[in-house]
């Protein structure tokens, strides 16, 4: 774990209890121009490179603090802003991503960085690619890692846990409510438990990675926190990344660069491919055999590639680290 976010978990009368113990990561709540509160964790180097890191669905600004090591150490600055609903940020409901990315162009201005690098995780791919669509000429790196891609699809093949995900809850509201409200009610009554459902719905690859006591207590750190305020926050998140993007991907001619496990059993690896070949200017990497999870031990594959571009855009002049916030 960072030196800076040390999260335990303890027994109590059974069951698992969720708690932070030691110095939290640097927290930041801004105020949006509409006057709703964003809040956003740092990791990394606070003068480093700067990166907005979008989080998993369900997760939170806490769902980076495994990369915090690998950011200082490239010099890199990471950015996890919470969406509306999650955690600390203020819910307020929105038609498109790309009200969402108007979010996260705020989050730019109000740290003061021109020119950055985007890293969107899974539910936060599709935000990430939003927010690429909106801000070309600031964002030097879409970078996405297991992102869903256009589940809206109808030609892709689902497993039948991606066919209720994506399908079924994602068209019925209610039913995308009762499903994370049960699943918000197991994480904090009984969290071992909902970790265990977790694993049932992973690959072998995932299994081992996932029984890591590191990554284990980041992860329900990281959910735990998203879901504290209620499930409004997640169930817009499948509404929104689950119909139409209604995205001009010919337009977004961004760098950009997808990670995908070929053996991923959460998002389906066809979209992913489909995103890669819509995208002008986007590199695929397919990892052989890996899952959903593998990012959480290899953070420094992927802040490898950003970093480079990064510090390729600042010696052409483009871009310059901004001061962190006082």
């Amino acid at each position: 774990m960072p030196s800076n976010c040390r999260v335990a978990l303890v027994q109590q009368r059974g069951k698992g209890v969720i708690v932070t113990t030691g110095s939290p990561p640097p927290l930041r709540i801004l105020t949006l121009p509409d006057g709703r509160r964003v809040a956003c964790a740092e990791y990394g180097d606070p003068g480093g490179l700067p990166v907005l890191a979008l989080h998993g669905t369900p997760g939170s600004r806490l769902m980076f603090a495994l990369a915090d090591r690998a950011a200082r150490e490239r010099g890199v600055r990471l950015i996890a802003p919470e969406r509306p609903g999650y955690g600390l940020s203020d819910y307020r409901h929105s038609e498109s991503l790309a009200q969402i990315a108007e979010d996260l162009s705020a989050v730019a201005d109000l740290y003061e960085v021109e020119r950055f690098a985007v890293i969107g995780v899974s539910g936060g791919g599709p935000y990430a690619v939003a927010a690429a669509a909106a801000m070309p000429d600031r964002i030097s790196l879409l970078a996405l890692v297991a992102p869903i891609g256009e589940v809206a699809d109808v030609q892709l093949r689902l497993s039948r846990f991606q066919r209720l995900l994506f399908r079924r809850l994602a068209r019925r509201p209610w039913a995308s409510r009762l499903f994370f409200g049960r699943l918000r009610l197991m994480v904090f009554r009984s969290p071992d438990t909902a970790y265990r459902w977790l694993m049932r719905r992973v690959r072998a690859a995932d299994r081992e990675l996932l029984a890591r006591s590191g990554v284990r207590i980041s992860l329900q750190a990281a959910m735990g926190e998203g879901l504290r305020p209620g499930v409004e926050g997640v169930a817009q998140d499948l509404r929104l990344c689950c119909s139409p993007w209604r995205l001009r991907f010919a337009d977004i001619d961004v760098p950009a660069i997808i990670w995908q496990g070929s053996d991923d059993p959460v998002v389906p690896p066809e979209a992913a491919y489909a995103l890669a070949r819509a995208l002008p200017n986007c590199r695929l990497d397919v990892i052989p055999a890996a899952g959903h999870y593998w990012v959480f031990s290899r953070f420094g594959l992927i802040l490898d590639a950003v970093a480079a571009v990064l510090r390729a855009d600042a010696a052409a002049g483009v871009a310059t680290p901004a001061e962190p916030i006082e």
